[in-house]
C-alpha cells in the first residue's frame, strides 16, 4: 500500500469524517473504498466506449462455407478421390461454393 498526502475542500473533509462516523470506517479506508468505486465506475465506462464492440456482428452479412472450423482439412486441402498408382489424390474445389453442405 502506497502512502499519500492529500488536501480536501472543507466539504470534502466534512462528508468523509460524518460517512466514516456513519458506516464505523476509518477514514483513510472510506476513501479507498469511494476510490475503488469511482474507478470501476471508470473502467466500465471506458471499456464500452471501445471501439472493439463495434465489430459485433460484422460478418453476420458475409457469404460463404459456414462449416469451416469442423471441416478445415477439407478446404485447405481439398477431398480425398480414387487412388490412382496406388496414390491418393486430392480434389480441390474450383468454385467457392463447391463444399457447402448446407
Amino acid at each position: 500500500m502506497q502512502r499519500l498526502q492529500i488536501s480536501l475542500e472543507e466539504n470534502q473533509y466534512e462528508f468523509l469524517r460524518s460517512e466514516a462516523f456513519v458506516t464505523g470506517q476509518s477514514m483513510a479506508a472510506l476513501l479507498r473504498d469511494l476510490l475503488d468505486e469511482a474507478i470501476q465506475k471508470r473502467q466500465d465506462e471506458i471499456l464500452r466506449e471501445d471501439p472493439i464492440w463495434q465489430a459485433i456482428g460484422v460478418a453476420q452479412e458475409v457469404e460463404g462455407p459456414t462449416d469451416v472450423s469442423a471441416n478445415v482439412d477439407r478446404y485447405l486441402y481439398g477431398e480425398p478421390v480414387e487412388a490412382v498408382n496406388g496414390q491418393s489424390l486430392l480434389k480441390v474445389a474450383e468454385a467457392a461454393d463447391e463444399y457447402l453442405t448446407d
